[in-house]
């Protein structure tokens, strides 16, 4: 009787907890940037957030900062090759995607 009760309890713990799980479209992840003062220090570069399905976004910039904004700026100061990646996550954010893109600020030339 124990062994039909445990396997009662457990089925239906399965059925409860798969009507939970929210059904939603894969997101995908893409941006482009541009940048002033031809992409030398101090650069200003604008993201543009060309994700489908998401709804809410992680970037990180390369530099240890970071940002939750649609389509952030970001200022640069030093220059360098940084590794740019934009996260795109579905609502519940069991479903997301990543983009990664490298940019190269460059160094004013005095």
């Amino acid at each position: 009787m124990n062994w039909f009760r445990n396997t009662f309890l457990f089925l239906f713990t399965i059925m409860a907890l798969g009507g939970c799980y929210k059904n939603e479209p894969i997101p995908s992840a893409d941006f482009s940037y541009s940048g002033n003062n031809e992409f030398k220090v101090p650069c200003t570069v604008k993201f543009t957030n060309r994700s489908n399905n998401a709804f809410s976004y992680d970037w990180y910039f390369g530099d240890d900062s970071t940002s939750t904004d649609t389509n952030p700026s970001h200022i640069y100061v030093t220059p360098g090759k940084f590794l740019v990646e934009l996260r795109s996550y579905t609502e519940s954010r069991n479903e997301w995607a990543s983009k990664r893109k490298e940019i190269l600020i460059k160094d004013t030339v005095k």
